[in-house]
């Protein structure tokens, strides 16, 4: 009996931990790039974003990318490939058949950098942000703003600040000032 409750006690005690999803020394502490699903709500409608790790590589032109899925709740669905050089996230551009840095490894206020095709700049604002969506109130955020400069994505705004999280990733998008999608 003693060995029983002995072995119930050590049980409860390992089950009581908790634990948190780190990134992967491999990873960028701000933009994981795999292991990570997440949905996005649209602030101004029941519309929402899912973006999934596929679990899948891709060679191009002779690199390793990651694969993700995004899929809307309208039915609308494309991959997305990344990869990591020397920390920072690259992003595979399927419109110009380019690579382009998403996220920096060491990301520094003012740091600014153009995407390869010129279409859209973009600059680290902030490293110490607060924002409050619906789900929950954030602090310690990167904030980035994406500035289109060639009007070459004529369905988008002009300008978004896009937040991140370290080891969580991308928290909501800024439009407008207007929340317009955030982490679930």
């Amino acid at each position: 009996m003693k060995k029983i409750i002995y072995l119930i006690t050590a049980l409860s005690i390992l089950s009581c931990g908790t634990t948190k999803t780190s990134v992967k020394n491999d990873q960028n502490s701000y933009y994981p790039i795999s292991g990570i699903d997440t949905k996005f709500k649209y602030a101004d409608s029941d519309s929402y974003v899912l973006h999934k790790d596929l679990n899948v590589t891709r060679m191009k032109n002779g690199k390793k990318y990651s694969v993700r899925q995004i899929s809307y709740s309208w039915g609308k669905s494309t991959e997305t490939m990344y990869r990591l050089d020397n920390g920072n996230v690259i992003y595979y551009d399927t419109k110009s058949n380019t690579e382009n840095m998403i996220m920096p490894n060491e990301p520094q206020v003012g740091f600014k950098w153009q995407s390869t095709d010129k279409a859209w700049e973009y600059e680290i604002m902030d490293l110490d942000a607060e924002l409050e969506t619906p789900s929950e109130k954030y602090n310690g955020l990167l904030v980035m703003r994406a500035t289109q400069i060639t009007g070459r994505d004529q369905t988008k705004l002009t300008e978004y600040l896009n937040y991140y999280q370290k080891g969580t990733g991308k928290i909501a998008s800024v439009g407008n000032g207007k929340l317009m999608t955030y982490r679930l």
